[in-house]
């Protein structure tokens, strides 16, 4: 009897010094409190073959309770859910007595793998994960859109291919459009491309986007909506011809665009009108025709012949744009702007050059011939334009009726604006339009390009850069 007595003094004496939030409560009236009722999942493509995409969520549960609670089950309602819980690194579809101290929080990952539903449009992927707690039912919902896709890995495209809009295409390790090959893509076309893909053109590439509906290249993780370095980019390789991108927004790139195509004529080899290329960055070199080339560059052109109008190129690692090694070119109605919102940037937004550093100390020169009007090169640093002649070979610069940032004084000719703030909406929010008391508006020569970048009429005193100004 005095074993007894003494070991339920013991006891209630263990139980008196345990701290409160260790305590157990079996009150009904204690519920949990979640960080967000429901747990929602950007848009997700399907499950490729055997390779799993998986998108992860956090979830936190909090005790608010004293005392601590113990949850006798934290489980998914559907029996084959297309969702996987994890507590404590554990996955599962559920989990029983899961002890939750007082005043404490638990931490919850949710991901998700969809199975292809053979579908064009988006379907909807829904379930509930349900928390009973001292016979107190609770819930938080699951909801995420699911996207079938045409997806290509490794692949060299069949010659004369046709991409229409029903689904997005999804490339994993690259893709190759071979010599004497075409590539059309039509109107609303969407492309997704895996971390470290690139879209390789050795023959010709036609994207037709229009004003109502753009063709669009970006990452496939849907869930990074603006982070640069999330896929390789558009490379044109020697050889490659009569291209064309229109009315196309390129994102999230390391490179938006590599031109590589030297030739004997000044014909353009590619021609970009009503596009966007912006956040473009990153950190891994990009393998090019045997060298390796520095992430950063929304278009960088070597040695190539190319012609862009009414678009736009901002936040850049490196440059907006860049022409080295010579070549042909000619920009109409474009905005290159760089803020230096995701990079510590050096480098000049814009660089003309003639020549071209390639290893130690070879230096490759060519015949440059720019033709630069109506456009607007702007930015954080106080020179955004870089002109380098070499002096080796033949070099032609036609600029006129430009808004620049510079500290080349010689530019101030030809009625370029120089160093006075295009007042443009909001860099940040990457929108690139024009204010009302713009010094770019109005200051613009006829052209012949009767509509702007989103396809609104410009009138016969256009503005500069690729946005025309719309008033009200």
């Amino acid at each position: 009897m005095k074993k007894t007595l003494l070991v339920i003094f013991v006891f209630l004496a263990f139980m008196a010094c345990k701290p409160e939030e260790e305590k157990l409560t079996f009150d009904s009236n204690v519920s949990l409190r979640f960080s967000t009722d429901t747990i929602f999942f950007d848009t997700v493509f399907t499950r490729v073959n055997t390779e799993i995409r998986n998108i992860t969520k956090r979830l936190k549960v909090y005790n608010d309770s004293d005392n601590a609670v113990e949850i006798e089950s934290i489980a998914l309602r559907k029996p084959t859910s297309p969702y996987t819980i994890y507590v404590n690194g554990r996955p599962s579809s559920s989990f029983e007595n899961t002890k939750l101290l007082g005043n404490d929080s638990l931490l919850l990952l949710v991901q998700v793998t969809i199975d292809p539903m053979d579908e064009n449009l988006p379907f909807i992927v829904s379930d509930e994960i349900s928390f009973l707690t001292n016979n107190n039912k609770q819930g938080v919902q699951l909801v995420a859109w699911g996207q079938d896709a045409n997806f290509l890995r490794d692949s060299v495209l069949a010659c004369n291919v046709t991409w229409t809009n029903d689904r997005p295409y999804v490339i994993y390790n690259s893709l190759l459009i071979d010599s004497l090959c075409s590539l059309t893509i039509e109107p609303g076309t969407k492309v997704y491309s895996h971390n470290g893909s690139y879209i390789f053109i050795k023959g010709t590439i036609d994207v037709q986007g229009e004003a109502e509906n753009r063709v669009l290249f970006r990452n496939d993780r849907l869930d990074f909506k603006e982070v640069p370095g999330q896929w390789g980019g558009i490379i044109f390789l020697p050889g490659s011809k009569n291209n064309n991108i229109n009315y196309t927004d390129i994102r999230n790139a390391e490179v938006g665009i590599y031109l590589g195509t030297p030739d004997e004529d000044t014909d353009p080899d590619l021609v970009v009108g009503n596009s966007t290329i912006e956040n473009i960055g990153g950190n891994t070199k990009l393998p090019i025709n045997g060298g390796l080339i520095l992430p950063g560059y929304g278009i960088l052109a070597i040695t190539s012949d190319m012609y862009v109008y009414n678009t736009l190129i901002n936040n850049c690692a490196i440059n907006t744009l860049g022409n080295y090694a010579g070549g042909s070119y000619r920009y109409e109605h474009c905005t290159f702007a760089n803020y230096s919102f995701d990079f510590f940037r050096e480098d000049p937004s814009v660089v003309f050059a003639d020549n071209l550093v390639v290893g130690e100390d070879a230096l490759l020169v060519d015949d440059l011939e720019v033709e630069l009007a109506n456009s607007v090169i702007w930015g954080s640093l106080k020179n955004e334009i870089i002109i380098s002649s070499s002096g080796q070979a033949n070099f032609s610069l036609s600029m006129s009726n430009n808004l620049l940032k510079t500290s080349d004084s010689e530019l101030n000719v030809n009625d370029n604006i120089i160093n006075e703030d295009p007042n443009f909406l909001d860099p940040r929010d990457h929108n690139y339009r024009l204010d009302t008391l713009s010094p770019a508006k109005d200051k613009g020569i006829i052209l012949g390009l009767s509509t702007d970048h989103d396809g609104n009429p410009r009138d016969d005193l256009p503005d500069l850069g690729a946005f025309e100004r719309i008033e009200n």
